[in-house]
This record gives structure tokens, sequence and C-alpha cells, in this order.
């Protein structure tokens, strides 16, 4: 019972800092930053008997929303590239184009697949799938550039 009430104060005095940490590794994703903050303090709670609650707790705190943000970021990466290659195997483009809001009815399917992936993704991310396409991280900046610039927002 006490290892619980010391878990709520824990709680208590460290939950803004892991959400403010959880928002900024998510860029002000304030649903995925929620999200991840909670995880943080279930595995707390699922842990409290291996660690050591009476000492400096926040450093733990933060390592364990680190990595928990890293696979939040990850499975959302996962998520977008599914569809991607779901969007990919479709046989009829023009539907898919039909389906797309009209803003983006300028670009091509390459590049609207691109700009989905690169907005989905994080830095590391953008560095891999900059690889993927064999250009610099750089080119794939211009590139995002260019398609932006084709849009009329």
């Amino acid at each position: 019972m006490r290892r619980i009430r010391r878990c709520e104060q824990i709680i208590e005095e460290n939950y803004a800092a892991v959400l403010r940490f959880c928002r900024a590794r998510l860029r002000n994703d304030d649903d995925g930053a929620s999200e991840c903050t909670h995880e943080v303090f279930l595995l707390l709670l699922r842990k409290a008997d291996e660690l050591d609650l009476e000492g400096q707790i926040g450093n733990w705190l933060i390592a364990a929303a680190s990595r928990i943000t890293k696979k939040y970021l990850r499975e959302k990466a996962e998520r977008a590239a599914a569809e991607t290659d779901g969007v990919d195997r479709i046989a009829d483009r023009s539907a898919e184009a039909e389906a797309r809001s009209p803003v983006f009815a300028a670009l091509t399917d390459e590049e609207y697949a691109l700009l989905l992936r690169y907005y989905s993704a994080d830095s590391t991310e953008r560095e891999a799938l900059a690889a993927e396409l064999g250009i610099s991280v750089n080119t794939l900046y211009q590139r995002i550039h260019n398609i932006k610039s084709k849009l009329k927002i």
C-alpha cells in the first residue's frame, strides 16, 4: 500500500515534466504525448517493486518516456508505410486521385506518396527515407519544397 501511495506521489510530482518531454519528442502531438505519458506511468506502477521509489526517479521516468515515444514514432511510421504500401497496390490510380483532397490534385501519385511518408516520419526516419531513395537529406528537403510549391495553399 505504501508503494502505491509513493507511486501516486511520483506521478503527481512528475506528470507535467514527462508530458512536456513527450510532447517535445512527438512535435506537439498532444494525443500521442498523452498516450505515451500514460504508458510511462503504467510502466512505473508495473515495475514499482523493482525500482528505488525513494531515490531520484526522474531520470528513470525520462528514459522510459524516451523509449516509449521512440516506439510510438516507429509504430506510427510503420502504420503510415503500410498505408502507403496499400496505396501503391491500388490498381486504379485515377480512383485514388479522385479520393484525394482537391488540394493535392496537382501532384503525381509518387509526389503524393512521398509527401505522406515525409510528414509521417521523424528526422531519423527522414534520413532513412532519403537513403531509400538514394538521395541526400538535403535533396529530400528540396524535393518536398518543390512538391509543396506545386500546391496552391
